[in-house]
Formats: structure tokens, C-alpha cells, sequence
């Protein structure tokens, strides 16, 4: 893989052969409804030029994102994600339409307010240093923000700890690791995620509570969810309102400021698609300007060398 990593540690989902596609398999209920929130959130965007697909993993939410904007960037750490998005996603090759890129949220290879938008979905709860990240994925967006927090106080920790005798955990302001040393995963203080993105001068509104009935098909025969999946989904729409908070283990969101998207300019000399892609990128490592060909970029200060694989571009920096 290269050099290993430096900074905080990132999740290696290609790891041991794991396909993260499988975590979604039997899972149409969450999918059904994230969709559906998406969209009508993004429905009152006006039209975007660029949008941020943060930690896209196999680019299971990338379509949702395509009639908003004009182009679409899938940044994930994982090659086995983004070789499968490829292959679903861009069968006849690269366009403008969307690029995948290898990157680390905390070194982000994406100039200041670059994009209007973004969505980071089903990621933050791989984040150790929570507040790092916010900041940097924070630095490239300059005015949109859908953000989906794994809450630790939601609904069946509260009931599971009250039958414990209580958990003081659940209050703290501090994230909850959940995981194991060798696959963290952490629960944070919704309060605390939201006093953060105030720091970062963004204003939060908490738009709906997610995945409240996560569990309800793998806990029905399957022979009985078509006629189950009706009372699921008018219970689901109205948890989403009124469990706000406090239901669901998972948070949606809706961050906003005052910041306009900047321009910068292409790279004349490249062929499309990465003449595009060439306005908005820069060293992840020391944030220069690059020199461009179709299939590398070198950083102009450091002189590391950045390449193409197909449709993807790796600006980890390993």
C-alpha cells in the first residue's frame, strides 16, 4: 500500500477480503428512507456546481446526489469501494459527471470552499479524532452540510442501560467507542457535535432521527415483511419527527452558513475529465498547488507525486 499513515488512524475496510456492499444486503428499509430524506433535503438546494460525497464508500448514495449537481465527487479511503463504484458507477469509463478519489478525510486533497455542498453519511462514527475531521471536511464546504451523527443516548442505549442501573456515559459530552481496539467504532453527544460546527460558524438544524426501526427485517419472517413494510414506513416518517434527539441511533443535520463557493481555475493543458477536477484540488500534505498530466499530479513544495488508476485518483499520500 505504500507508506503507512500518519496523523489520526484511518479504518482499512480492505481488509481480510471485507465488501462493505455486504453490510447492505436485507437492509432496503434503511436504504428506502435514507433515500428519501436525501432528497427532500436537497430538493431546496438551488442547483450546485460541485458536491462532496464524503466518505462515499462503494457510492451506494452517489445517484441520489446526481440530478443536484453538476459534478459529484465520491471521496473515500477504501480502494475495494471505490474500484466497485467504478465498475457500477462509471462502467463506460471516466466523466465529469462524478470522480472518485482516495483520500483522507483528515487531509482532505481539496482546495478551501471548493464545493457548495456535501454529505457525510454513515461515516463519522470511524472517527477518532472527531474534531479534526469536522474541521477539515468543514474547510472544504462552504455553505451546505448534510451530516449524519451516531448518537450514544438514543432510545435502546437508554432503555438497555436503565436495566442496567444506569450508565453515566450516555452524558458525558465525550465519544463512546463501541468497537474493539483493532475496529473502533464511536457514538458521540449529539450537544457536543453541534456546539463543534458552531465553532466551525456553522448553524445546525436537526432534521430528522434515522434507522429508528433498524432492526424490524431481520426480526421478521421474510414471508410477512411485504405486508409489515406499509405500517413500518408511516411509523418510520412519524419517528423521524418526533424522535428528533433522542430515537434513533442515528441523527441527520442540516448545516448552514454564510459562505460562497470559490472559483479556481482549471488546468488548460489536460484533457477532460481531470481538466474539470484539476480547479478544485490540491496537495492533501501541504495544500500547494500541483503540476498536472492525465495520469499523475506532483505537489509544486513537497514534490510528492499523486497518480491514476482508471477512474481513480489516490491523493492519500502513501
Amino acid at each position: 500500500m505504500g507508506a503507512a499513515q500518519s496523523g489520526p488512524r484511518v479504518i482499512n475496510y480492505d481488509a481480510n477480503g471485507y465488501d462493505y456492499r455486504n453490510f447492505w444486503k436485507d437492509r432496503d428499509y434503511e436504504n428506502r428512507v435514507e433515500a428519501k430524506l436525501l432528497r427532500s433535503i436537497l430538493k431546496k438546494y438551488q442547483p450546485m456546481n460541485w458536491f462532496a460525497d464524503l466518505g462515499g464508500g462503494f457510492g451506494r448514495n452517489a445517484p441520489i446526489y446526481f440530478p443536484f449537481a453538476r459534478h459529484v465527487v465520491l471521496i473515500d479511503y477504501s480502494w475495494t469501494n471505490l474500484t466497485n463504484a467504478e465498475a457500477t458507477l462509471l462502467p463506460d469509463g471516466p466523466n465529469d459527471k462524478l470522480y472518485l478519489i482516495r483520500g483522507n478525510l483528515y487531509k482532505a486533497p481539496f482546495k478551501d470552499a471548493a464545493f457548495t455542498a456535501g454529505a457525510t453519511v454513515r461515516v463519522i462514527h470511524h472517527l477518532a479524532k472527531i474534531d479534526e475531521a469536522l474541521s477539515e471536511m468543514s474547510r472544504i464546504l462552504a455553505n451546505r452540510w448534510i451530516l449524519d451523527v451516531p448518537i450514544k443516548n438514543h432510545l435502546f442505549a437508554k432503555a438497555k442501560a436503565a436495566l442496567h442501573g444506569g450508565d453515566p456515559e450516555l452524558k458525558s459530552p465525550n465519544p463512546h467507542l463501541v468497537g474493539t481496539e483493532d475496529e473502533p467504532f464511536y457514538n458521540f453527544n449529539l450537544s457536543a457535535i453541534r456546539a463543534e460546527c458552531k465553532k466551525l460558524g456553522w448553524q445546525s438544524q436537526l432534521t430528522a432521527s434515522m434507522s429508528n426501526f433498524r432492526r424490524w427485517e431481520k426480526a421478521t419472517p421474510s414471508a410477512l415483511r411485504p405486508a409489515a413494510q406499509p405500517f413500518i414506513y408511516s411509523m418510520d416518517a412519524l419517528a423521524q419527527r418526533i424522535g428528533r434527539g433522542w430515537w434513533g441511533p442515528s441523527q441527520f443535520l442540516q448545516l448552514t452558513r454564510q459562505e460562497e463557493t470559490r472559483n479556481y481555475p482549471e488546468i488548460s493543458t489536460l484533457d477532460e475529465p481531470w481538466k474539470t477536477l484539476s480547479a478544485i484540488v490540491q496537495c492533501p500534505l501541504c495544500h500547494a498547488e500541483l503540476n498536472w498530466s492525465n495520469d499523475t499530479a506532483q505537489c509544486t513544495a513537497c514534490g510528492h507525486v499523486f497518480s491514476r488508476k482508471g477512474a481513480i485518483w489516490d491523493f492519500t499520500g502513501e
